[in-house]
């Protein structure tokens, strides 16, 4: 056991310095931009504002197919006129105070740092159509990136997971939309930035702003995407860099590193706002939040079901608290996305493309040991809607996309053992093509 004197209290005391600095500093960053967000006149959106909750008042409210599969999605417009209801400031509102959104305070509500400006230029309609645009962009540029530092192969298996979480229907809704454009824009600067030394050392810190973007963005929609992808890439690009010769412990190892600190982020940056609007609203949203968690996880019959009423309103019962059975809800998630014959059908299709490459190449089969950690970043979802159990069986409707990270991981297992076969076929075929010259 080493003694005291021989512990690295210097570097523990920076390392924790830095890590507080940087959530210090995400805190201050979020705060300042949602304030900004609702610095922003009512005036110069209102009218857009109104005409757009007019239009998903018109919109069909109910089960749109979905492609290919027609399990069908639910727009979520009852949440989409909130948000839009939240970005107008309620008359006589303090701007401190308007920007925590004390209707619904425990979360940050920073998509209002977009969706406000982009209210001024036009409604619904307009938004729609640009935030659709800008999501295929980033989708296009993202799958190029992929083809370049990995493989074609790949890319066909990220489009194929967001064509089975029912994509289609993503930039149609404020609400689903945010996450997708965390797990986007993240990805792509990953790809992007991951040749340079500095940005791999710190890997750690990126996902922990991931995370932190992730809870100031979002509703608890679908965030594991916003790790799972991530997630994915590191480990097939730290796989290539080494030509596959990582060790399984120590891709296992940085998977989870990455996803402590992606929760850390997550976890901490949702706590620094229970903490501000408590000082702002004076109102302890701290026993709020956390009696929210106990509730979403099951844990507690109790709990503020919809919006932040205020401490004086008492409690609403989730009648089905004694039924909850976490593992069935998370399988009701999955059966929105597949029906329940074609998961077989995947999942053979997968082992048998395996199988195949596996059949082809030697070089394939010893790769195996290193690709192994993909599945488990394929059971993350399952791990995160088996503890959300009360939040994943309610709304089953659209956390379901959270599976895209299992999709994703898994077909990528045969799309890398594929490539190392024919990488081996390849060498060699032109190994024996010079010993015939020779």
């Amino acid at each position: 056991m080493p003694s005291i004197k021989k512990i690295p209290w210097k570097n523990i005391f920076n390392r924790t310095l830095s890590w507080a600095s940087l959530f210090l500093l995400l805190s201050l960053v979020f705060l300042l931009l949602i304030t900004a967000a609702y610095a922003i006149p009512n005036r110069w959106i209102e009218k857009n504002t109104r005409s757009s909750m007019e239009h998903l008042a018109q919109d069909p409210p109910g089960f749109w197919p979905t492609m290919p599969y027609g399990r069908g999605v639910t727009m979520d417009y009852r949440t989409d006129q909130r948000m839009l209801d939240h970005a107008l400031v309620p008359e006589g509102e303090s701007l401190f105070r308007a920007a925590q959104v004390p209707a619904y305070a425990r979360y940050w509500h920073g998509y209002q740092v977009y969706l406000r400006p982009m209210l001024i230029f036009g409604d619904l309609q307009m938004l729609r159509y640009w935030n659709g645009l800008f999501q295929f962009a980033l989708i296009a540029l993202l799958c190029a990136l992929i083809a370049k530092r990995l493989q074609p192969l790949i890319s066909v298996a990220f489009g194929l997971s967001l064509a089975f979480a029912g994509y289609i229907y993503v930039p149609l809704s404020f609400q689903f939309s945010s996450v997708f454009l965390v797990m986007l824009v993240s990805s792509n600067l990953l790809l992007l930035l991951y040749d340079k030394e500095r940005f791999r050392k710190w890997l750690p810190q990126y996902f922990f702003v991931i995370g932190a973007v992730t809870v100031f963005l979002d509703f608890l929609t679908a965030p594991i995407i916003t790790l799972g992808v991530p997630l994915v890439l590191v480990l097939l690009l730290r796989m290539k860099d080494a030509s596959g010769n990582t060790g399984t412990g120590r891709n296992a190892l940085g998977i989870a590193g990455q996803s402590a600190a992606w929760g850390a982020g997550y976890v901490t940056l949702w706590f620094s706002k229970w903490i501000i609007s408590s000082l702002l609203l004076g109102r302890n949203m701290v026993r709020i939040g956390l009696e929210q968690i106990f509730f979403r996880t099951g844990a507690s019959a109790d709990g503020y079901i919809s919006i932040d009423l205020g401490e004086s309103v008492p409690l609403q019962t989730w009648d089905g608290f004694l039924e909850l059975n976490r593992f069935q809800a998370a399988a009701n998630s999955l059966f929105t996305l597949f029906r329940d014959r074609d998961i077989p059908i995947f999942l053979a299709a997968v082992c048998l493309a395996c199988l195949g490459a596996c059949l082809i190449s030697k070089r394939a089969r010893d790769k195996i040991p290193q690709i192994t950690p993909l599945l488990l970043i394929a059971l993350i979802p399952f791990c995160w809607m088996a503890v959300l159990g009360q939040h994943t069986l309610i709304h089953s409707f659209f956390v379901y996309r959270n599976w895209m990270v299992s999709l994703f991981a898994l077909m990528c297992v045969p799309g890398y053992l594929l490539r190392e076969a024919f990488a081996g076929s390849d060498k060699a075929s032109i190994a024996a093509k010079q010993n015939m010259r020779k």
